[in-house]
């Protein structure tokens, strides 16, 4: 992710806490642009960093939130491919092979090989296991994975 991306992301969730109750879906559809799965990840980041902080009434907007656009995503991504078991458990193995590579080459091949995976819910994928992986004290991995969904995301809204 870039810094100026990170900061649209910040300045949006700022938005977002400061807007008059009800008004959150218009400004996320004014900034449509910056509402993908990384905007999630760093929406969580936010609300966990809020509940540390005492933050309780915020925690609670920005995890439910988060909770409810990672729905949306979902949703979006079912009807996109009605057989996401499959597809998914196609991008967890990827996701597996993508860790295990040395080089930034293997990752490359790696991608190329299974180009006909690499799709919104390959990045919605890897957003996931990004998550799970900051959970499970995986901070760098988590970071790497974040990285690739962004420019994934990025060549994905090119085409």
């Amino acid at each position: 992710m870039t810094d100026n991306r990170i900061r649209a992301y910040i300045q949006l969730i700022q938005k977002l806490l400061d807007c008059p109750e009800g008004e959150e879906i218009e400004i996320l559809r004014q900034n449509e642009e910056l509402v993908d799965v990384q905007f999630i990840y760093i929406l969580e980041q936010a609300a966990a960093r809020a509940e540390t902080e005492g933050e309780e009434d915020a925690a609670s907007f920005l995890g439910d939130l988060a909770e409810q656009l990672k729905l949306a995503f979902g949703q979006t991504t079912e009807m996109m491919n009605p057989d996401r078991s499959d597809r998914t458990e196609a991008y967890i193995k990827i996701i597996e092979g993508i860790l295990a590579c040395k080089t930034g080459e293997e990752v490359a091949l790696l991608l190329d090989k299974n180009s006909d995976l690499v799709d919104r819910g390959f990045v919605q994928v890897l957003a996931q296991i990004a998550q799970m992986l900051t959970e499970n004290g995986k901070p760098d991995s988590a970071a790497f994975l974040i990285n690739m969904a962004t420019e994934i995301s990025a060549v994905i809204e090119e085409d």
